[in-house]
């Protein structure tokens, strides 16, 4: 019955090891993924801003050529 409980311990180990691995894998992986949300999120805020400040200049230019036009 001993053999029984140290090849259940055995095999209970080796699990615990493999999935440590792979959590820890994947901690991994999600730490690069979440940068590269990040800097994507970056780059959409900041292209965002230039398009509204274009348009906002492209708004503004219409309004001062209906001034002088009309």
């Amino acid at each position: 019955m001993a053999h029984l409980h140290v090849a259940q311990i055995e095999y209970l180990s080796q699990e615990l090891i493999e999935h440590m691995r792979n959590a820890y894998n994947l901690f991994g992986r999600g730490t690069s993924e979440l940068e590269k949300a990040q800097r994507a999120l970056t780059m959409l805020v900041t292209v965002q801003d230039q398009w509204m400040n274009e348009r906002d200049l492209d708004s503004e230019q219409r309004y001062f050529f209906r001034l002088i036009c009309f």
